[in-house]
This record gives structure tokens, sequence and C-alpha cells, in this order.
């Protein structure tokens, strides 16, 4: 599930983050135990936690606001996704039911606002209001990444600089938050916190580029949630978008209708030979490399550690998963 080996120098630490993690969810309403239990089946990669623990050692020591602070990271992150899946009307989240698929768009709306409630409860508690204060606007900013896309649905007159303002918003954000994060508390100077931030919001990009090359070509088995979905909900992502862009004018209109006709095999089918042909899957996947490579160079000039190497490794893994 995670890059093999990477998050090995911060074992302890996020086997700390997770112990946490399932402690602050324990309620003593008995109501809420089945989802809070359900939801701990959803383990995936930890990246945004891990990218806090591994930016606070780049510069210098771990606090114990660092656990508090990777804690919140993956509830608010948890959250958006139990949201997510009410938007994407997604059965399957990392190879397990939906909360949405199993209990219903009501509990899942309150259950995510629920998760981001006990987040910023940890936060509160904090001595220091820069962590409140940065994920409070971190969550606006991902919900107005959130909005934009819904506003944008079934427009295929959305360009690239379109796509990379929304998915900078929606998922990067909180990656350049957990690394900026990570380094003040850690007591970075503010041009350190820039770098680490910078590389943060660089590996989310390419993060979501990638996501997003899977769920057009991937399958359900090996990626373990519901594909197909931004097709289905009239996304436009980085694949289609090149499509579009290299097609006669002349196409375009049977290419959208094609595009959001609800989904049938035969559709993504010829979806995929369509964006085979001209090649705008292999054209994202590049555009991550080179953001992953920008990434790299963002944190170049820290001390080496094996921490800065871990965080080298992470950005090459962000392009090479295929789950």
């Amino acid at each position: 599930m995670e890059p093999v080996g990477t998050f090995d120098v911060i074992k302890v630490l996020m086997d700390e983050v997770e112990s946490r993690f399932h402690k602050e969810l324990r309620s003593q309403t008995n109501s809420l135990a089945e989802l809070i239990s359900h939801i701990s089946k959803f383990k995936g990669k930890r990246l945004r936690p891990a990218l806090v623990l591994l930016s606070g050692k780049c510069v210098g020591d771990a606090a114990p606001q660092h656990i508090d602070i990777a804690v919140v990271v993956e509830m608010v992150h948890t959250a958006t996704l139990v949201h997510d899946d009410v938007i994407d009307e997604a059965s399957m989240r990392r190879h397990v039911e939906s909360v949405n698929s199993k209990w219903g768009r009501e509990i899942s709306i309150l259950f995510g606002d629920y998760l981001f409630s006990r987040g910023f409860t940890i936060l509160s508690a904090l001595d220091s209001q820069v962590a409140t204060l940065l994920l409070s606007q971190t969550v606006n900013i991902m919900s107005e990444g959130e909005l934009i896309q819904l506003q944008r649905r079934y427009d295929i007159g959305l360009s690239e600089d379109d796509y990379f303002d929304i998915i900078e918003r929606k998922t990067a954000s909180l990656c350049a938050a957990s690394c900026r994060l990570g380094a003040v508390f850690a007591g970075a100077n503010r041009k350190v916190a820039d770098m680490l931030s910078n590389y943060g919001l660089k590996i989310g990009i390419a993060f979501q580029i990638v996501d997003d090359c899977l769920d057009v070509m991937g399958t359900e088995e090996e990626i373990g949630k519901s594909l197909n979905t931004d097709i289905q909900m009239g996304k436009l992502t980085l694949p289609l978008i090149r499509l579009v862009n290299k097609l006669p004018r002349h196409k375009l209109e049977t290419t959208r209708e094609l595009i959001f006709r609800h989904n049938a095999k035969e559709t993504k089918h010829a979806i995929l030979e369509l964006l085979t042909e001209h090649d705008a899957v292999d054209y994202a996947f590049n555009t991550a490399k080179n953001i992953v490579k920008q990434a790299q160079e963002e944190i170049a000039p820290l001390p080496d550690s094996k921490y800065k190497t871990a965080l080298m490794e992470l950005a090459d893994y962000i392009v090479t998963r295929r789950s």
C-alpha cells in the first residue's frame, strides 16, 4: 500500500500516529462504533501524515505536536474521502464498501463532518494557533476546489490551467500544508518551510494526475476503489483534456457524447482506444513525472539525511504506483 522502505525511517512515529488516529475516533456512542470500525479498513498510503513527519525530521526533531498534526491531516483527508464518495456515488473505497454505499448519503455526510470536527478539536488543544489557522484555510481551499470542479462538470472547454487550479486546491493544498506544518513545528525558518511546502504542493499535483490516469486505465481489483467515476460524474481530467485538445473541431461533439455517456463497458473501451491513439495517458503521466522532478529540485538544497532521501524516494513512488 505504501512505498516499500520509504517510510521505514519513521516507522515508530507512523505506528504512533496510527494508534492515536484510532484512539481519537473511539466514541462513547455505540451507534458510531460500526462506522469507525468500518473506516479503519480504509487504511491507505498515509501519505499526508508521512509528509508531516518526514518534513519535520528533515529540519530537526519530531515534537509531540507532530503526532497531533499528522493525526489531524489524516482525519481531514479521510473526511474528504467519505464526502467524495457521496458526490461520486462510488461504491468501493480501498477494497471495501464505501460509507455511502453501506449507510447512505445522510450518514456519510454527517460522518464526514464528524471527522472534520474531531480533527479540529485536537488542533484546538495545541499551544500554537498556527496549525488551526493553516488547516482551516486549507479546508476552505479544498472545498473551493471541489465546488469549482462540480460547477465545471460536462464542460468540454475546461483547459489544462483550469484543471491544475482545481487539483492544486482540491488535493495538493493539503499535502503542501502537511509539509509546511511539519517544518514549522520542527523550528524551520520561512525559506525552508516554503521549500518543503512547494515540494508538497508539487507531489500532491502529481499524485492527483496519476490517480486520474488510473481512473481511466486501471482495474477496480487492482486499484481497490470504484473507477470511471470522473467520467460518470462529468469531470474532465488531464488525459481527457489532452484528448479533447488534440481532436479536430468537427469531432468534438461526438467525442463529448462518448466521454459523458453513462458508463457501459463498450464506452470505456472506446474511450481507452481514443486515449491510446492520441497518447493522452502517456502525456499525463509524463506531465506528472516532470512535476515530480520539480518537487525534488525544491528540496535539493536541504542538508542530506535519510529523511530527505525518503522524500526524494516518495516523489519517485508517486509516479510509479499502480494503485
